[in-house]
């Protein structure tokens, strides 16, 4: 998947480029607005960057922050900077996560779309067994491994699809909307490909229930 490749690459700098140009304290981040001449202005998605009791929510370190002039800024005075990418702390998330981050995506609807391919793959081959439940549809491999797709909570109809293996969940993309998305991994410990397609979709709902406070626009 090569936006994931991207998002990986870009993350993965992410530290050099929060040094350059984040500020060194923001309550408040901002997914900013590409213009018709293709520059980013502010004006975007935001999102909180700590709790509503002043915690710190994101491990700022791993914020991948955009060049943008003439920052916004909150009720406090402080700047709120236009971002690419930002890492909440999974333990300031409450749900057990490893990890879990929100980031542009070009495509965020393709993106998952593409995300979801190897699963709707292993549900119509005869050499995996599957399991239905209410709000989940799962696929477990002779390996062991298990791809489930669960009912999206945000609202479109971009699939959610989760990959477990060797103890670890991934979740590539959750569509918030068509140029927003979610990634989130976990570590699970279930077997059963019915009790993993449960807890699949239980994390969905829970990262859907810690994100919506955090924006407006959500």
């Amino acid at each position: 998947m090569r936006g994931i490749l991207v998002l990986l690459v870009l993350l993965l700098g992410s530290s050099a480029a929060s040094a350059q140009t984040c500020p060194d304290f923001y309550r408040f981040v901002d997914f900013g607005l590409t213009g018709g001449d293709g520059v980013t202005y502010r004006g975007g998605i935001v999102l909180r960057a700590e709790g509503f009791d002043g915690a710190p929510l994101l491990l700022t370190a791993q914020t991948l922050c955009r060049d943008v002039r003439d920052l916004a800024v909150d009720g406090r005075g402080n700047p709120i900077p236009v971002v690419a990418a930002v890492t909440y702390d999974p333990a300031a998330a409450g749900i057990a996560l490893r990890d879990l981050r929100v980031a542009l995506w070009p495509d965020a609807l393709a993106e998952a779309q593409e995300a979801a391919a190897a699963h709707l793959a292993a549900v119509h081959n005869p050499n995996m067994t599957v399991a239905r439940g209410e709000d989940y549809l799962c696929a477990l491999a002779p390996t062991g491994a298990v791809s489930c797709q669960v009912q999206p909570p945000f609202p479109n109809q971009a699939p959610v699809v989760a990959y477990c293996d060797a103890g670890l969940c991934r979740m590539p993309v959750m569509a918030i909307n068509a140029t927003l998305a979610v990634g989130a991994a976990w570590s699970s410990d279930v077997a059963d490909p019915a009790a993993i397609g449960a807890q699949v979709a239980q994390k969905v709902r829970q990262i859907h229930d810690f994100l919506v406070p955090l924006s407006a626009a959500f």
